[in-house]
């Protein structure tokens, strides 16, 4: 896997699991801003072009990312 830091791989796992900027902002209470940088990292190192890319790319890698629980 690449080397990420640890804010990067907790925004790659929401980013896998198809939630959206706002979302992953709110979660981890970062701004939107510090999100799209770090979605911006991740796309760079996983060498893909969007966000439906990276979770294939994370599968190809053997990097299963289970989806939430609905309640």
């Amino acid at each position: 896997m690449v080397a990420v830091s640890l804010k990067k791989k907790e925004v790659m796992l929401l980013l896998a699991q198809g939630k959206p900027n706002k979302m992953i902002c709110r979660d981890l209470r970062l701004s939107e801003g510090t999100v799209k940088v770090h979605v911006s990292a991740i796309l760079k190192a996983l060498n893909v072009h969007t966000r439906s890319q990276v979770i294939v790319e994370l599968a190809r890698r053997g990097i299963h990312v289970d989806q939430p629980r609905l309640a």
